[in-house]
C-alpha cells in the first residue's frame, strides 16, 4: 500500500485511461458528456470537456455510419496532465474538417464545431478513413485552468 495524499495517487506517474461505447443515438452524446463530466471533475476544465466530448460525439452520430441503426461510436480518455480525448465514428459520410475561422460562415447552422474544438484545445487531430471509420481528438491542456479562448457569439 502507497502512503502520501490523495492528490499523490491520483496524480500518480501513470495516466488514467478509459474506453467506452455508446450506442449512436442523440440521447448518447448527453451520455458520453456526462461521463466524461464525471471524470475531469475537479480539474477546472470540466465545461470544455463537456464541450468537446459533445461536439465530437454529435459529429460521430450526426455524419457518419455510427448514427446508423445498431450503429455506435467509442469514446477514449486518457487523464494526464494534458489529457486526450477522442471520439471514434464507424466511417462513411465525409471527411471530418476543421475549418479556419475565415472559412467558418458567421450565418451557417453547422460547421464550426471542429473549429470550436480546436479553440478550447491544446491540439486536435483527425485519422482514419470513410470505410473504417475516423478517430478526431483533442489534446485538453489541464496544467492551466484559466479559459484561453473566449467563446463569445
Amino acid at each position: 500500500m502507497r502512503s502520501g495524499s490523495p492528490g499523490e495517487w491520483l496524480w500518480g506517474p501513470e495516466a488514467m485511461r478509459w474506453r467506452r461505447v455508446f450506442s449512436g443515438r442523440a440521447d448518447q452524446v448527453r451520455s458520453a458528456r456526462d461521463f466524461a463530466t464525471l471524470l475531469f471533475s475537479g480539474t477546472g476544465r470540466e465545461d470544455d470537456v463537456a464541450t468537446v466530448v459533445a461536439e465530437l460525439a454529435a459529429n460521430a452520430v450526426r455524419h457518419s455510419r455510427s448514427g446508423l441503426q445498431h450503429g455506435w461510436f467509442g469514446l477514449e480518455i486518457t487523464l494526464a496532465r494534458v489529457a486526450y480525448i477522442a471520439v471514434t465514428d464507424q466511417g462513411g459520410g465525409s471527411v471530418p474538417l476543421v475549418r479556419t475561422e475565415c472559412a467558418a460562415d458567421e450565418l451557417a447552422e453547422s460547421g464550426r464545431g471542429l473549429l470550436m474544438v480546436s479553440q478550447l484545445a491544446l491540439a486536435t487531430g483527425i485519422h482514419g478513413s470513410p470505410r473504417m471509420g475516423f478517430t478526431v481528438w483533442a489534446d485538453m491542456d489541464l496544467r492551466c485552468t484559466d479559459r484561453q479562448v473566449s467563446l463569445a457569439s
